[in-house]
């Protein structure tokens, strides 16, 4: 992690707030000639993103689009400039604090918005989004700018109840030079527009959709679409009928609800054509009941809510200025391990100010960072039909760590997922750690089983074949993904496809991304089977072998099958890997299953499986390289320690299809 710098610029730089893949952000203050201070925040990209042109091009891309939108409801770029060779921008301070957090301590204290405060904070949202919107460019034309994530988090609530839209960093311009990869989703799941998962093309009207939830949401203090499972997540935006506000709070007006349920429409020409339609709508609505949605009812609101630890907060900014310049650069705070921590009065770790508490740790600063994964340096390894990746000139450390990994998708994607897991590795072991990656699901099971390497990554159904095979292997960790344990297997078909339920894809072809996936094989086949479809007898031979789950993808949306089977983190990032993933949709699910599992080859000696359990179980994606969760298509949040009676789901699957195969 980079060390905190003691100035910036001319911003002399108080603490640092948060740390991501890309970018940093402190707190600082400006010193003009006339010795007048303001409060800053600066975000810096990181060194060594700075030799990296399509990093810098979105990060300067933030900047501009921002820096043009002037109004009171957006937060305002102060300067885009250069230290030390590394961007930075200098933005407005907010004394405040981010929506998403009021939302989670009304929850936890079950307080409900006042429909005023609801209803002004999303109409001051609109105000802001419709700037945005209108933006022109320097030809005049319009920018034609979405801002694809007006959640609660990047809306930030000041201490005088006003407030500010933030985070232009996944924002879209028509003007935008740095166009997002194809099909790559941007912003968060629960609170996308229909069009936004389909990955179409997007016009304001996505912006009010997503604004229509929050307001929801605030109304209700329930979440609207978030589900356990990203894919019924996803369903509930496609598909789910929306609960009737006025069934569960019976003191909404009829006009605020009209507005958030035509703000909700699915179709975008059913919504408001504008945000500021939609802020119109809302405030006639609360002039008809006279309901209060000034600022000074949200001011009012909030200061009951968090007055403390705002008051706390105004304390500490006001200690670190009064000392800065005695501050020595080790002193300077670090941001707390987890962006949130610190704003509900928990305790945040790094250096403080003395005889100051902790208040509000401004846990909304880590929505501005930029995240990415690290890129490892990759080789063949002579002969073998496996890949190594390292940084060592040698091919294998004598006293390297082996790692093989089963081809779940590409080695071109698990090297640029992990690279940072390897390097966290490698320093915590203080041993070289080499990843191996293996070309079949047999050859890495029978590698583990011989003792060629030390460890492996096995997706769930290998792993219990292997553990069968062999009852000395031994289970160290499961992946945690996305914060679980578990995965939802489903089953694909093209979209356009007439396929509506399973009975329609009798005399149909099915392809597998490898005879061993248990998401892309077992857990298909035994669901097909339990709804009445043998996938031997019921659809056409010779199944297709896709030889991966990205490739599957790509091949259900080619019509080389007219159905597959994948695992939902596959099927949501295939965008990024510049397949059109909106062509394709969930037509079931067919399970849910562990993640792959960590295990032990035989003879390993106990030490190291103790020392690298340890490390796995401590790995943090976040302390390591900035992100919440570690690459595009992984997705990992960590490891966890389990026992061998996770599989039994996956053991039955197993079973289903060694009786299907007696019995023919």
């Amino acid at each position: 992690m980079a060390s905190t710098p003691t100035q910036i610029g001319r911003y002399t730089i108080l603490e640092r707030l948060a740390v991501g893949g890309m970018a940093q952000v402190y707190l600082g203050f400006e010193t003009g000639d006339t010795g007048l201070q303001r409060l800053v925040v600066i975000k810096q990209i990181l060194p060594k993103h700075c030799e990296d042109e399509s990093f810098k091009r979105m990060f300067l891309q933030e900047a501009r689009l921002a820096a043009n939108i002037h109004h009171p409801n957006v937060v305002e770029i102060h300067e885009l400039g250069h230290s030390d060779d590394q961007p930075f921008i200098a933005m407005e301070y907010v004394a405040g604090v981010p929506l998403n957090l009021l939302m989670r301590h009304t929850l936890k204290e079950k307080v409900n918005f006042p429909v005023g405060v609801a209803v002004g904070i999303v109409a001051q949202a609109c105000a802001g989004a419709h700037a945005a919107h209108e933006l022109k460019t320097p030809n005049g034309q319009s920018a034609s700018l979405v801002h694809r994530d007006l959640t609660p988090h990047n809306l930030i609530i000041s201490e005088l109840g006003h407030i500010k839209v933030l985070d232009f960093g996944v924002a879209k311009a028509d003007s935008n030079q740095e166009k997002t990869q194809t099909g790559m989703l941007k912003g968060k799941l629960p609170y996308m527009s229909p069009e936004q998962l389909w990955q179409k093309d997007l016009d304001r009207r996505s912006d009010v959709f997503t604004l229509g939830v929050v307001l929801w949401e605030l109304l209700l203090g329930k979440r609207l679409f978030q589900r356990e499972a990203e894919v019924a997540t996803i369903n509930a935006v496609l598909n789910a009928t929306l609960p009737k506000i006025e069934a569960i709070r019976t003191d909404v007006p009829e006009g605020v609800i009209d507005a958030a349920m035509r703000a909700l429409a699915k179709e975008p020409q059913e919504r408001f054509p504008t945000a500021d339609a939609f802020r119109q709508a809302l405030l006639q609505a609360s002039r008809d009941d006279r309901t209060d949605c000034t600022e000074d009812a949200i001011r009012s609101f909030v200061e009951n809510q968090l007055g403390s630890n705002l008051e706390a907060r105004r304390a500490e900014v006001h200690a670190q200025v009064e000392n800065s310049i005695n501050m020595a650069p080790e002193t300077v705070p670090a941001p707390p391990t987890n962006p949130d921590e610190g704003v509900l009065g928990t305790k945040a770790e790094g250096t403080r100010t003395p005889g100051i508490k902790r208040g509000v740790a401004l846990g909304f600063i880590g929505t501005l960072i930029l995240l990415a994964a690290g890129i490892g340096i990759t080789r063949q390894m002579g002969p073998s039909t496996h890949t190594a990746a390292t940084e060592s000139p040698a091919l294998l450390a004598e006293n390297a760590v082996t790692i093989m990994l089963a081809p779940t998708v590409s080695p071109d994607i698990l090297k640029e997922d992990l690279a940072p897991l390897r390097r966290y590795l490698s320093r915590t072991l203080e041993r070289p750690v080499e990843w191996l990656f293996a070309s079949s699901y047999a050859e890495v099971s029978k590698e583990l089983i011989d003792g060629k390497v030390q460890f492996a990554s096995l997706p769930p159904a290998l792993y219990v074949q292997t553990a069968a095979a062999n009852g000395a292997v031994e289970l160290i960790a499961i992946k945690v993904h996305s914060g679980s344990t578990g995965s939802d297997a489903v089953l694909l078909v093209r979209g356009s496809a007439n396929i509506q339920n399973i009975q329609d894809l009798k005399g149909g072809k099915i392809c597998y991304p490898d005879p061993q996936s248990t998401t892309g094989y077992f857990l298909p086949r035994n669901h097909l089977r339990e709804n009445g479809i043998d996938p031997d007898k019921d659809l056409q031979r010779p199944a297709i072998i896709s030889g991966g789950h990205m490739q599957l993808i790509q091949d259900v949306i080619d019509g080389r099958c007219d159905v597959g089977g994948t695992f939902t983190a596959a099927y949501m990032t295939a965008g990024t890997k510049n397949i059109q993933s909106a062509k394709a949709r969930v037509l079931a699910i067919t399970g849910r299953t562990p993640h792959d599992a960590i295990v032990a080859a035989p003879g390993i000696d106990p030490e190291l499986k103790a020392q690298l359990k340890t490390v796995l179980l401590d790995f943090d994606p976040k302390r390591e390289a900035g992100t919440e969760e570690l690459g595009e298509v992984e997705r990992i949040t960590g490891f966890s320690e389990v026992t061998d009676d996770v599989f039994e789901s996956v053991r039955k699957a197993l079973d289903s299809e060694r009786t299907s195969a007696l019995a023919e």
